[in-house]
């Protein structure tokens, strides 16, 4: 595995951690960091490149946080991570085959969302301690264009990075494929009620926010802010109805059949490798 370079045939930037951890950069994963600026290129092109390029930077840090949050939780486990991939939807952290608990599942889960919640505290902190003091800022909108003041975009910065931040913590822990809390609530339910109709519940859970998310993705299309949220409705469709599972039975089976039906796999998307955990963003 190359140290740092780039991927022609995934067309993925891909470097190595410490430990010899691939991590895979798809070029899908710009989009969803242009898309909340696609107006503002037409209108204040200057502006829209520094916003774009600030966001990039948290986008990635954030995500990459989260993922690397699941790796260490798993290193607590006894689990290997067997590589880091970040995509249009987001990130995905695969697993050596290991054994643990489900509460220690449910743990390793939990280590991204909450990532997320300290990041946001940090830049929260950061924000009201340091920078709104001395440039406070008054932003009509998530993506409004602040001032061009050094301190004033820094405190810009400071505020969508604990912004962003808490949807991340916030759209992760909701009981929903694939999503973290989709996974916790999954492997905290079969403890009680089975695989199988823990799975079910996890679907119902997801099928009613996949739906309930339109609420959100439409007001802010027509406000010329283009934005995806999950979570998806097809693999809570499939865990709702039962279908897709191996016979089995299988924790591990179960939580595959939720969540691998939603991975990306067009150029620069890579297919699961057998005997490997995977654990969403």
């Amino acid at each position: 595995m190359r140290r740092f370079g780039w991927d022609r045939k995934n067309d993925a930037l891909v470097f190595s951690l410490k430990g010899n951890i691939p991590v895979r950069v798809s070029w899908t994963f710009a989009i969803p960091v242009v898309l909340p600026f696609l107006h503002e290129w037409s209108a204040r092109p200057k502006a829209a490149l520094i916003h774009t390029s600030i966001f990039a930077a948290l986008f990635f840090v954030s995500v990459f946080l989260h993922e690397l949050a699941h790796a260490w939780a798993a290193r607590r486990q006894g689990i290997g991570t067997d590589r880091i991939e970040l995509y249009l939807f987001g990130g995905l952290a695969y697993f050596r085959r290991g054994a643990t608990s489900p509460y220690g599942w449910a743990w390793i889960a939990f280590a991204g969302p909450l990532a997320n919640i300290l990041l946001a505290a940090f830049f929260a902190a950061s924000y009201y301690l340091i920078a709104r003091p001395l440039a406070p800022v008054e932003a009509d909108s998530l993506f409004s264009a602040p001032p061009p003041m050094p301190i004033t975009y820094l405190a810009w910065t400071l505020w969508v990075g604990a912004l962003l931040n808490g949807v991340l913590a916030i759209l992760n822990i909701l009981p929903a494929y694939p999503l973290d809390g989709g996974m916790i609530a999954g492997h905290l339910l079969a403890q009680r009620f089975g695989e199988g109709r823990a799975a079910r519940i996890v679907g119902f859970c997801g099928v009613v926010l996949s739906i309930l998310r339109f609420a959100v993705i439409l007001p802010a299309a027509v406000a010329g802010i283009l934005l995806w949220l999950p979570p998806s409705f097809k693999p809570n469709w499939r865990a709702l109805r039962g279908t897709g599972r191996k016979k089995t039975g299988s924790r591990r089976e179960a939580a595959k059949a939720a969540g691998d039906e939603v991975e990306w796999r067009g150029k620069g998307g890579w297919p699961v490798n057998q005997g490997v955990e995977r654990q969403d963003d």
